[in-house]
């Protein structure tokens, strides 16, 4: 049981450093939706939505991981959409 307390400790760790980042990446979202509402701007820009998902779908080196990788960058994706129209 150790062996498992240790990987869960991993997991543990890995998780406090990716709500850290998704922090910091909607810090981003919102001085970019306040540029946006300055400028007159969509929310929906759909080139830059494609070309997050292609950026993202090259850096994954485990092409086993690539399909969960992009579903979770969706997710992101509509969550930012989202957070960028409450504000």
């Amino acid at each position: 049981m150790e062996k498992l307390s240790s990987l869960r400790e991993q997991i543990d760790n890995i998780d406090e450093q990716i709500v850290k980042l998704l922090c910091e990446r909607f810090d981003a979202v919102q001085n970019i939706a306040e540029y946006k509402k300055a400028h007159g701007l969509e929310i929906l820009q759909k080139a830059r939505e494609s070309e997050v998902l292609n950026k993202i779908g090259g850096k994954v080196n485990n092409r086993e991981y690539q399909e969960y990788i992009l579903k979770i960058y969706a997710e992101i994706l509509e969550t930012s959409k989202s957070l960028q129209r409450n504000l």
